[in-house]
């Protein structure tokens, strides 16, 4: 079976869906027909929200936004009228004293920047404190990826300044956080409904496999869905999918489309509900508790929930041992939080619920941060990419704003251009037919 679409846009989350509402009027106006796909049952891509016993919404993705940091999801989330609330998790505390260390070590160290344009941040803090002195403050960011010889001190030091958790430590600590009470995918519903009122079809479950060109001027891509291979036929094709996904196409990524190289990082988040909210007579409501052990940063939220979140090593840790299987996971889940709790010696109170997420790809990124790169990436056949790995803004959800503002910026460039050609024609034809 094919399908025709004038405007493909592969990908629903909040990168594609911004697309397409952001095409609407150009495309009613010309009278073309927009399609919408993606691999899952839903929208959302990495906007992935629960309710807790039907009220509490949990955020298995992207979870906090900042009015100052985040400017572009700020104006969307006051033009659709959701509701928001004070995120609660900007005061981390230890129970040693390395979280003064590392504040101290962040503005001690923060003139010397310059001196190592060329080192890791771990090679950053190992030259003037030792590696293992290093190590150790490093891992009070409860960023396990600051580690990694990848991360410069410069990238490190904007990554710890645009976290909630971490900005008290620098300058960025009068920055406001906020989240969706209803959860980040009534947003995302939102603009689902907003475009298929005005036209926009989607076709959910559908995974993109390959990209032929046809012609001059259009792309077939087969799909498959339910088992079965769909072929789809376009003009103008929008990739809204992030680098990873890249890669298994036949689309030659990156080669064919950047200079740069991509890569990513795995992330982990635990949720953990109880029969009470013990946590509050330890002085732990609505806090984050640093821990030197795979949880790395443990949330506890109001008298709802516990959550654990963590990145690279960590994530992984908490992978392998759910294949060790559900008992073994909590077994470790418990021994982890007892060995950081003040509980007195007492066992932890009994798990209720739990649940989980783990995300293979988390955090996607150029591996040259330093160097100036487009938001967009535009392969030789006209095929548009944006994803918030291609930006220097390192939100799930303002990267892929701002990625998703330049694609449609170019795509409606392109449709003008091509509507001057057209009516150049036109006038010629009417020309050469009044002088024949």
């Amino acid at each position: 079976m094919s399908t025709y679409s004038d405007i493909c846009i592969v990908g629903a989350g909040i990168g594609g869906l911004t697309c397409a509402n952001r095409l609407i009027e150009a495309a009613a106006n010309r009278k073309l027909r927009i399609r919408v796909f993606d691999l899952n049952a839903t929208v959302g891509g990495r906007i992935q929200s629960r309710k807790i016993d039907g009220e509490e919404i949990a955020e298995l993705g992207a979870a906090r936004y900042s009015p100052q940091l985040h400017p572009h999801f700020q104006q969307l989330m006051q033009g659709s009228g959701l509701p928001h609330a004070v995120y609660p998790f900007t005061e981390v505390i230890s129970h040693d004293s390395v979280l003064e260390e590392l504040k101290a070590t962040l503005h001690g160290l923060s003139p010397m920047l310059k001196e190592h344009p060329n080192d890791s941040f771990l090679e950053f803090i190992s030259h003037y404190l030792g590696t293992a002195k290093a190590t150790h403050i490093i891992k009070a960011t409860g960023y396990d990826a600051l580690l990694l010889p990848m991360v410069s001190a410069a990238m490190a030091y904007d990554i710890i300044k645009k976290h909630p958790e971490t900005q008290h430590f620098t300058e960025n600590a009068a920055n406001q956080w906020r989240y969706a009470t209803d959860g980040y995918h009534e947003l995302l519903c939102q603009l689902q409904h907003r475009a298929q009122a005005a036209g926009v079809e989607f076709r959910l479950e559908h995974r993109l496999l390959s990209v032929e060109k046809s012609g001059d001027d259009h792309h077939v891509l087969a799909f498959n869905h339910q088992g079965d291979t769909h072929m789809h036929r376009t003009r103008h094709l929008v990739m809204t999918i992030p680098p990873s996904a890249m890669p298994r196409l036949n689309l030659d990524f990156p080669n064919a489309w950047s200079p740069f190289q991509y890569d990513s990082l795995p992330l982990f988040k635990g949720f953990l509900t109880f029969d009470t909210a013990w946590w509050d007579a330890l002085g732990l409501t609505d806090k984050v508790l640093m821990a030197a052990n795979p949880l790395r940063k443990i949330y506890f939220k109001g008298d709802k929930y516990v959550l654990f979140y963590n990145d690279s090593k960590s994530a992984t840790y908490w992978r392998d041992s759910l294949e060790l299987g559900e008992t073994a996971y909590l077994e470790r889940v418990r021994r982890h939080l007892e060995e950081v709790l003040p509980l007195d010696g007492q066992p932890l109170p009994p798990i209720k619920a739990h649940f989980h997420k783990f995300w293979p790809h988390g955090v996607e990124f150029c591996v040259e941060p330093e160097a100036e790169h487009p938001a967009v990436l535009l392969h030789q056949d006209g095929i548009i990419s944006c994803s918030d790995a291609y930006t220097a803004h390192c939100g799930w959800m303002e990267g892929s704003l701002i990625s998703a503002k330049q694609a449609s910026g170019l795509l409606l460039q392109r449709l003008d251009q091509l509507e001057d050609v057209a009516a150049a024609n036109d006038t010629f034809i009417t020309s050469s037919t009044e002088r024949a």
